[in-house]
């Protein structure tokens, strides 16, 4: 598998089926700070509402 990297800010998704031939996604993003977001889900709207919720938490970690 081709290694590749993600800049600040980008995301990246595919599309797969699992050994049992269920459709998941791949999603992974990095946010502005540099930091890596990855998980397996059911599909695209929801990786990327995990990942809204990870950054939700993300931010609460960097307030002061």
């Amino acid at each position: 598998m081709e290694q590749s990297y993600l800049m600040p800010g980008q995301e990246r998704w595919e599309s797969f089926r699992d050994a049992n031939g269920v459709p998941k996604v791949r999603y992974s993003y990095c946010s502005l700070k540099g930091r890596l977001f990855h998980c397996v889900s059911c599909s695209r709207e929801e990786a990327e509402r995990l990942c809204e919720d990870w950054l939700v938490g993300q931010d609460r970690c960097y307030r002061n």
